[in-house]
């Protein structure tokens, strides 16, 4: 991977770090393999149930609003909760793989390249701002005449995630019809490992462009409607589907079933609506195959992944 001049990378960590708070979060996040305590509890106590999510050091607040979820099931199945961080789309899924989780909210992308893998089952999917999928954009900034990826040659990218559908494996797939692949056809590559980061990036011209969420794009943009003016999108992918939920196979049918429901129903609780709300997600709803079903998931260069 080409690296950004080291100037570039000091004006966007000023620029990311801005607007996050400073406060500490009461909550505990478990970021090594060796501080997850083991699914089998030695005492006779319950054992904790762990869930997976990934984020780059998410503001205090947004860990608060994971945390209530993962409480909430946890209270559920009567047993304490692990919230596990790891940094990366792909650290998520291996630590499903390896059973180092029970619960993990995946990325698209990383369920398309886990979705065959034996001991993983998706049991729910967010709806956002009304639907239960989105897609990938290619923004740049308006005045920058980029019109076509072609125009991109050369330039700067900013890329969520090597597993993101909507950033990563999108633009391979509109690089390849032109016979290109992003870490030939790109000047330099940016791994931001979070939308909003890629976002600003491109907003704050660290980067020419960024492979961004649909979702997050469009809810930034009502956050500061000026941004519909200042950005414009070059390129669209087919919708697919949003992260899942997935748990381990290996959980006993009850806790599955107990763990399904609480997702599909916890946005008619009252105490629970406010985290949804804040994560931007409307509510989780049924697992739906169909969404996920694009060319990539059929392709040889998936088979080749796994």
């Amino acid at each position: 991977m080409i690296r950004l001049p080291m100037i570039l990378l000091i004006i966007l960590i000023t620029v990311l770090a801005s607007g996050c708070s400073n406060s500490r979060s009461d909550y505990q996040i478990v970021f090594s393999e060796r501080d997850v305590t083991p699914a089998n509890a030695q005492d006779g106590t319950p054992s904790p149930v762990r869930v997976a999510i990934s984020s780059v050091l998410p503001p205090s607040e947004t860990v608060m609003h994971y945390r209530t979820i993962a409480d909430y099931v946890g209270e559920k199945l009567n047993r304490p909760v692990i919230l596990i961080q790891r940094k990366s789309y792909n650290e998520i899924s291996k630590l499903m793989m390896n059973g180092g989780a029970d619960i993990a909210l995946l990325s698209s992308g990383a369920y398309l390249t886990s979705n065959r893998v034996e001991g993983i089952e998706p049991i729910a999917m967010q709806e956002r701002m009304g639907v239960p999928y989105y897609y990938g954009y290619l923004v740049v900034n308006r005045d920058s005449n980029m019109t076509d990826i072609s125009d991109l040659k050369g330039k700067s990218v900013a890329i969520t995630d090597p597993s993101s559908y909507s950033s990563y494996i999108f633009m391979s797939e509109r690089l390849a019809e032109i016979g290109e692949t992003p870490e030939h056809f790109f000047g330099s590559q940016l791994y931001t490992y979070n939308h909003e980061n890629s976002l600003k990036a491109v907003i704050n011209r660290v980067v020419d462009v960024a492979a961004v969420n649909s979702l997050v794009c469009e809810q930034a943009k009502l956050k500061n409607p000026e941004l519909a003016d200042s950005l414009q999108i070059i390129a669209k992918s087919e919708p697919i589907g949003t992260g899942p939920v997935v748990i381990s196979s290996s959980l006993p049918d009850e806790d599955k079933k107990i763990i399904k429901e609480t997702f599909l129903s916890m946005h008619e609780q009252g105490t629970i609506q406010p985290a949804l709300q804040s994560l931007f997600i409307d509510r989780f709803v049924p697992f739906d195959p169909l969404l996920y079903d694009t060319a990539y998931s059929k392709s040889s260069y998936k088979r080749g992944r796994l």
